[in-house]
C-alpha cells in the first residue's frame, strides 16, 4: 500500500512538472487599426524599454508571426525569451512550452524577445515584419506604449544562449516605451506625377486581414487599376513620416537604416518594366521622400519573365521583382521578406490575390535579369505576382441583396443569411487564427432568409472562449460565392 501511495505521489509530482512546462496564452485580440496606418506609422526603437507589457501583446505577436505563409522550408520554429524562461511556441495550440529554464533575454529591460528559425532569411523577414506590425497595432493616434526592434545582436545571443534546435535568423525585441503613435500623414508624394498618392489609412483591420491571409496562383489577366499598383509599391517600400537617425523611414525596417533595396524594386506590366523610387533623384539622400517610376525597358516583358522563371503564376497581370545587391548577406536578404509580407497584406486589403516566389535559384536569377534588362548589381530575390482573383475558382461579386448577419440571443448567436437565389450552403465558424471550430453540413437552401443557431460550442461540444470569430457561408451554385461576417462571442 505504501508503495502504491509513493507511486501516486511520484506520478502527481510528474504531472505538476509537466503542467508547469506549458504556459497558456490569452486569445489574440482585434485592435481595430488598419494595415495601412500601422505601416505608415511604424518605426524601430532600440533601447529605453521597460518589461511591462501584457500577455495579450505577446499573444498577438506570436499569432501574427505564425500566420505568415511558408516558403516551403523543412522547418519553422518560434522561440520566446521572457524574464522567466525561454519557450518554444506551439502555433497549433497557441501555447508556449518551456525550452530552457531561466531568464536568458538579450536585453534585461525587454518585456519579451521572439526569435524565428527558418531555412531562408526571406521567410524570416515575413515573420519579423508581421510581429512588428502586430505590436504596433496596439498604438492609438498620437500615442503608444509597445516598442520593438529586430536586433541581429539579439539573434547572435539567442543562438548561443537559447539552445535552439535550428539556427535563429532574427530576434524581435519588445518592451514598453512611450512612442508617437499612429499617423496617417502622407509624405509619399510623387515628384514627377508618375504615381498617384497612396492611401495611408483605410477601413480594413490588421488582425482580420492577417487571419485570412493566404497565397494564390490563379489570376484574372485583366490589368489592375493604377491606383492599386501605386498602393502596392508604397506598402512594400514606401516612405513614411518617421525620421530615424535623420533618414526618412519606410514602411519596413532596415539594418542600421541602410535601405538595401533602394533602386532595386521593379514593376513589370504590359507596357514595360519600371524601377520604383522612394527618394528624390539621384536617390542618394536618404532624408528625402519620393514616390515615382522610372522607365527601364518598353514593351511587354511578362512572357520573357515567365520563361525565365517557370514557377511564376502564368496569368498574373503584374509582377514586382525585388532585387538585392548581395544575395549572400543575411541582413540584406531579410528585407525582401519584410517587403513580401507588405505586398501580400496590401493585396489582400485591396481585394486582390498575390503570390511570392522565393527563393530564386542562381540560374533563374540570371535569366530574369536578362529577360528584364536589369543591371548586374540587381539580383532578384523575390518575385511577387498580383492580380484580380480568377473568376473560375473564387467568388464573383455577389448580389447586393445577399448577406450574412449576426444577432445575439440568450443562448449564443444567430447567423441570418439572405440568398438571392437557391444554392447548396455550408456554414463554417473560424477562430481568429483561421482554424475551423464549428461547422454545419452542406444543405440545399432556397432563395430567402435562413437562420443558423450557434450556442458558442465547438464541433466537439466544448464551450469556446469569448472573443472574435468569423462565420463564412460557402454557396455552391452556377456562380459560387462566399458570405462572411464577424462574430463577437460573449459569455
Amino acid at each position: 500500500m505504501r508503495h502504491k501511495i509513493s507511486l501516486l505521489l511520484f506520478l502527481a509530482a510528474c504531472l505538476r512538472v509537466a503542467v508547469a512546462q506549458v504556459e497558456s496564452l490569452p486569445p489574440p485580440v482585434v485592435n481595430g487599426n488598419s494595415f495601412e496606418i500601422i505601416s505608415n506609422s511604424r518605426y524601430s526603437s532600440h533601447s529605453g524599454f521597460s518589461s511591462a507589457l501584457s500577455d495579450t501583446v505577446l499573444s498577438n505577436v506570436l499569432w501574427a508571426m505564425s500566420r505568415v505563409p511558408s516558403l516551403d522550408g523543412s522547418y519553422r520554429e518560434f522561440y520566446v525569451a521572457t524574464p522567466s524562461n525561454v519557450y518554444l511556441y506551439d502555433p497549433a495550440n497557441h501555447v508556449m512550452n518551456v525550452h530552457v529554464a531561466g531568464d536568458r533575454r538579450y536585453r534585461s529591460y525587454s518585456a519579451f524577445e521572439v526569435g524565428i528559425a527558418v531555412e531562408r532569411n526571406e521567410e524570416a523577414g515575413l515573420a519579423v515584419q508581421a510581429g512588428l506590425l502586430a505590436g504596433d497595432a496596439f498604438w492609438s493616434r498620437g500615442s503608444g506604449a509597445v516598442a520593438s526592434c529586430p536586433m541581429a545582436f539579439a539573434a547572435n545571443y539567442a543562438n548561443s544562449h537559447w539552445s535552439p534546435n535550428y539556427t535563429i535568423n532574427m530576434v524581435d525585441v519588445f518592451g514598453r516605451m512611450s512612442v508617437s503613435g499612429l499617423s496617417d500623414s502622407c509624405v509619399a508624394i510623387s515628384s514627377d506625377s508618375t504615381l498617384p498618392r497612396p492611401v495611408t489609412d483605410r477601413a480594413d483591420t490588421f488582425e482580420v486581414l492577417l487571419s485570412w491571409l493566404e497565397q494564390d496562383s490563379a489570376f484574372d489577366p485583366a490589368q489592375l487599376p493604377f491606383a492599386d499598383v501605386s498602393q502596392l509599391l508604397w506598402a512594400g517600400y514606401g516612405v513614411t513620416p518617421h525620421m530615424p537617425t535623420g533618414k526618412r523611414g519606410l514602411t519596413v525596417p532596415s539594418a542600421v537604416a541602410n535601405y538595401y533595396l533602394t533602386r532595386k524594386i521593379y514593376l513589370v506590366r504590359d507596357v514595360g518594366v519600371d524601377r520604383y523610387h522612394n527618394r528624390l533623384p539621384p536617390d542618394t539622400d536618404m532624408a528625402t521622400s519620393d514616390h515615382r517610376l522610372e522607365a527601364v525597358t518598353s514593351g511587354d516583358r511578362r512572357d520573357s519573365l515567365r520563361a525565365a522563371c517557370p514557377r511564376l503564376p502564368a496569368t498574373a497581370p503584374v509582377y514586382i521583382v525585388v532585387c538585392v545587391g548581395d544575395a549572400a548577406d543575411d541582413w540584406t536578404m531579410l528585407e525582401p521578406g519584410f517587403v513580401g509580407f507588405q505586398y501580400l497584406m496590401q493585396a489582400h486589403a485591396l481585394g486582390l490575390r498575390g503570390r511570392l516566389t522565393a527563393p530564386i535559384a542562381p540560374d533563374e536569377r540570371a535569366a530574369i535579369m536578362a529577360a528584364l534588362g536589369l543591371p548586374e548589381t540587381d539580383r532578384p530575390a523575390i518575385v511577387f505576382a498580383v492580380g484580380e482573383p480568377a473568376a473560375a475558382i473564387v467568388e464573383p461579386r455577389r448580389p447586393e441583396n445577399e448577406w450574412l448577419q449576426v444577432a445575439r440571443t440568450k443562448e449564443g448567436v444567430r447567423l441570418n443569411v439572405r440568398l438571392a437565389e437557391p444554392g447548396t450552403a455550408k456554414l463554417v465558424v473560424y477562430d481568429l487564427a483561421g482554424r475551423p471550430v464549428r461547422s454545419w453540413g452542406s444543405v440545399r437552401l432556397p432563395a430567402g432568409v435562413h437562420n443558423f443557431e450557434w450556442d458558442g460550442s465547438g464541433d466537439n461540444g466544448t464551450s469556446l472562449p469569448s472573443g472574435p470569430y468569423f462565420g463564412r457561408l460557402y454557396l455552391a451554385r452556377m456562380q459560387p460565392s462566399v458570405l462572411t461576417a464577424r462574430i463577437d462571442l460573449a459569455r
